[in-house]
């Protein structure tokens, strides 16, 4: 039986009816603020994930309701409660759906043009295949994470610079944003990532960058329910 905020396979969501499609994502914020070890291994991979080996192709999905293909802050997610590693992704050429799709380079280019100011999901309801590989690419920052949280020693220069680049950038966002009128919106993209980048962070040991971090700041306002599971826990409630 679920209760508030918890699905039935014990994710943690955003919402009190427990239906989000990003349950991995925040049972991460729960492990690296609690240290509570929940295993989601069994669920994750009889459920969440399909594999066919004579095709050599892949697809991770939202949840064991949700099939469509699941999110890149899922799949960090994922490497965060240990449940896939870079030796997992690297198998699947660091990508999560469609792995046997590979079309040209011109081809994907062609993708790119035609979602040009589309909506963010235009590609998934239109069908536009050829930016599959673009879509469900795992980019270089989140393959740094998944490396070095299994092999801190392994030197990698260029994935390092993506990352500590992506480590700045998410840093100088602002977490509000004033408009013409001068009124002030959450930018709730910009504390996400902010969050996330707190979990990277904190499982990889962060000693210096994560201070520069307000994470109690940031998952007050992103969750917006003063009853949420981790606003209780980092306020003390």
């Amino acid at each position: 039986m679920s209760k508030p905020f918890w699905d039935n396979h014990q994710f943690l969501h955003d919402k009190a009816d427990a239906k989000s499609g990003n349950p991995l994502i925040y049972s991460a914020f729960w492990r690296a603020l609690t240290g509570e070890q929940i295993d989601y291994t069994g669920v994750y991979h009889t459920w969440m994930m399909d594999r066919w080996a004579v095709s050599h192709d892949l697809t991770i999905y939202r949840s064991p309701f949700n099939k469509s293909p699941t999110s890149l802050d899922e799949i960090i997610g994922a490497i965060s409660l240990d449940l896939i590693d870079d030796k997992f992704l690297k198998f699947w050429g660091y990508r999560w759906h469609d792995v046997n799709h590979s079309p040209s380079k011109f081809r994907i280019f062609q993708a790119a043009v035609y979602c040009i100011g589309k909506r963010r999901n235009f590609f998934k309801d239109a069908n536009v295949r050829d930016l599959h590989p673009v879509s469900y690419w795992i980019p270089w920052h989140v393959q740094y994470y998944a490396v070095k949280k299994s092999n801190s020693r392994k030197f990698m220069p260029m994935l390092s610079i993506m990352f500590y680049l992506w480590v700045v950038s998410v840093l100088i966002k602002k977490n509000h944003t004033t408009g013409a009128n001068k009124v002030q919106s959450k930018n709730t993209g910009a504390i996400s990532q902010k969050n996330i980048l707190f979990l990277t962070l904190s499982d990889l040991k962060s000693k210096y960058l994560i201070r520069l971090i307000d994470y109690k700041s940031n998952f007050n306002a992103y969750f917006e329910s003063e009853n949420h599971p981790i606003r209780k826990y980092i306020n003390g409630k």
